[in-house]
């Protein structure tokens, strides 16, 4: 993919997410644009109280976001072909000359960061839109996640998680025991 392709937040209808992300991807023929979407799912196992009922479900942790990673031409292209996209998140931190928002972007770093602890995360990655304060920057030993870099967050009953910070959309936090965990300078 293009160096000069960013990772932009659509906003489409509730329950839509996977929808969307096939009509997308339907919208341009093969090679006729370099696009890449995600909509981040982990699978759980939902049980019905009242019959024991057990289905594997995929649990969507954005609801009503696509991730597309494009160039700003295929955006606009986007925009205005794909009817089922309701907008793209503005950053309203940010203005051009004229005085209008620029789209909300998440680096490369945080949207492969986020897609690992999604894919690899052994439990459920939630995501959490309140302001975390959020301790030391830490990465993972061994494991699954190791390498991956986020910032511990300690919970009042004493356990730990893992948190990466995502761009206009909070922190993904998973549980993690502080043993695997390492200071980084």
């Amino acid at each position: 993919m293009q160096q000069d392709t960013v990772w932009y937040i659509a906003v489409v209808t509730p329950n839509t997410e996977k929808a969307c992300e096939k009509k997308l991807k339907a919208l341009f023929k093969e090679g006729e644009a370099e696009i890449e979407t995600y909509v981040p799912s982990q699978r759980e196992l939902h049980e019905w109280p009242s019959t024991g009922k057990r289905v594997w479900v995929d649990r969507i942790l954005c609801p009503c976001y696509l991730f597309i990673r494009c160039t700003d031409k295929v955006r606009y292209t986007i925009a205005c072909k794909a009817k089922f996209i309701l907008y793209f998140m503005m950053d309203r931190a940010r203005k051009d000359n004229s005085g209008k928002n620029h789209f909300a972007l998440i680096p490369h770093s945080q949207m492969e960061s986020f897609m690992r602890m999604v894919g690899d995360a052994e439990t459920p990655v939630t995501l959490d839109t309140s302001r975390l304060r959020v301790g030391s920057k830490v990465r993972v030993k061994s494991g699954r996640l190791e390498g991956l870099e986020g910032y511990l967050e300690r919970l009042p009953n004493g356990s730990s998680k893992l948190a990466i910070r995502i761009n206009f959309l909070g922190y993904a936090r998973v549980d993690f025991p502080i043993e695997l965990l390492e200071l980084i300078e």
